[in-house]
């Protein structure tokens, strides 16, 4: 219970930033503090959420009393995060402070303001909404219980063995499920939280690693990329213990060179597939067995179970290698969607069954395989063609593309720009397609969220 037993862990230091340090004791009354003011009654409260500690002793204390919390990207346009605050109409906001004459209770630079004093009929186990959506402003939200944020903090902590000498640093957004269970899993163990907002990619950001000996890093397929390019493998990193990678797939070719450099320096590399819908993560691939299945997904979290089932008629799928939907049992499944405020008093909707929306089949060993996507497939010339599949194919062939696409016309963006005629030629004559109805183009910059995630809808626009 990684927000109640905080002060289970005493004088351990819970997070170091550039400017202080807090003890598991410290961080437990900042949460006492904020808790007693808060009102009794289940409330709906936001929070603008950045990279800092204040963002964090607001959410706990929240959580702590039995509020539902609602976290979006401070950085959001005015126009997004108006559309959210106008959807569900938060009794209160977690805020950078601007007027402190305006705040019923504070940390440091935050405040709590009211924002309304309506009457929200909340379901009572309704805890957290997360997007899946990023910084869109989607209104749409992944509907989470203390329970499934428990259970799947669990799971994770057993497979990679967190524990308190652990010290994990901040490059990931905490409004993203990933950052989200990440700080969730360490707090849980009483480990150490390195608090910083630099980039990833910057001098200050390894400085401070280096300073603090980080244990753990974490990343999305873009940072293990950028990471490749910045010379992370050349770096001296002695305190580095392990590496976990969500997100999306990332190419085979990076994960062969990131385990291989892990076995190396004795660090653990985890590849690991999640959804928000499911807390955070779904399932990990045993770091002992990542060369023999370089391209899988793994095996389910502890208390799950990954099954594939037939996209039309429903059914079980029990042959290996045969392509079904991913569907997904445990006790991290959210309780279902939001999309406006009447979603909020209703119960849970999946009894803890996820449809993943992700086309995979399993192996003779029980290990499983994604294969595409059910929203990323389109018609060309009447046969259905995998987005993914053509991005996987031609980045197995060392060329930087991402695809997109409609029916009858596929959409290849190539950040080399010679190599726009050479793709052309390679990926219609691999997919047998006319040279009609495949467009490659020159992009110097992919469109990538602030979590890492690549924007196909963005990638889109490029060519429309």
């Amino acid at each position: 219970m990684f927000d109640m037993d905080l002060a289970s862990y005493g004088d351990n230091n819970c997070f170091i930033s550039e400017e202080e340090i807090l003890t598991y004791n410290d961080v437990d009354k900042v949460c006492l503090a904020i808790e007693k003011v808060l009102p009794k009654k289940k409330q709906l409260i936001l929070i603008m959420a950045r990279v800092n500690i204040e963002t964090v002793v607001g959410y706990l204390s929240f959580l702590r009393a039995n509020h539902t919390v609602i976290m979006i990207d401070t950085s959001m346009s005015k126009e997004f995060s108006s559309n959210i605050i106008n959807t569900y109409e938060p009794n209160l906001i977690w805020e950078e402070k601007e007027d402190s004459n305006a705040y019923m209770t504070s940390y440091c630079n935050y405040g709590l303001r009211v924002h309304s004093t309506a009457m929200l009929n909340l379901h009572d186990e309704l805890a957290l909404m997360l997007s899946t959506s990023g910084t869109t402003g989607s209104p749409k939200m992944v509907k989470l219980t203390k329970g499934s944020l428990y259970a799947n903090c669990k799971s994770i902590i057993q497979y990679l063995d967190i524990n308190s000498n652990h010290k994990v640093i901040t490059n990931l957004p905490f409004y993203y499920s990933y950052g989200l269970s990440v700080l969730n899993t360490h707090l849980a163990q009483g480990a150490s939280i390195i608090v910083t907002e630099h980039s990833m990619f910057s001098k200050e950001f390894w400085e401070l690693f280096k300073k603090e000996q980080v244990t753990t890093l974490n990343g999305v397929p873009y940072h293990y990329e950028m990471l490749k390019r910045v010379g992370m493998m050349k770096m001296e990193l002695p305190s580095l213990k392990y590496m976990t990678q969500a997100g999306g797939k990332l190419n085979q070719k990076l994960v062969k060179e990131y385990t291989q450099w892990a076995y190396e320096h004795k660090v653990d590399f985890f590849v690991m597939y999640g959804q928000t819908e499911a807390t955070a993560r779904i399932s990990y691939l045993p770091k002992e067995r990542t060369m023999e299945k370089i391209s899988s997904i793994g095996i389910p979290i502890a208390d799950g179970r990954l099954f594939i089932q037939d996209v039309n008629s429903g059914k079980l799928i029990d042959d290996v290698e045969k392509d079904g939907e991913l569907i997904y049992e445990g006790n991290n499944v959210m309780m279902g969607y939001a999309t406006n405020l009447e979603d909020l008093v209703k119960g849970d909707e999946l009894n803890g069954k996820l449809a993943t929306g992700d086309i995979a089949q399993k192996d003779k060993d029980g290990f499983f395989y994604i294969t595409g996507r059910l929203k990323r497939f389109i018609k060309m010339q009447g046969n259905r063609i995998g987005l993914d599949e053509v991005e996987h194919y031609l980045k197995s062939k060392s060329y930087d593309v991402l695809c997109t696409g409609m029916d009858n016309k596929l959409m290849i963006g190539v950040r080399q720009e010679d190599k726009a005629k050479e793709i052309l030629k390679v990926v219609t004559k691999a997919f047998n397609l006319h040279h009609s109805v495949v467009k490659v183009q020159y992009i110097q910059k992919f469109p990538v969220s602030k979590t890492g995630k690549i924007q196909y809808e963005e990638l889109i626009k490029v060519f429309t």
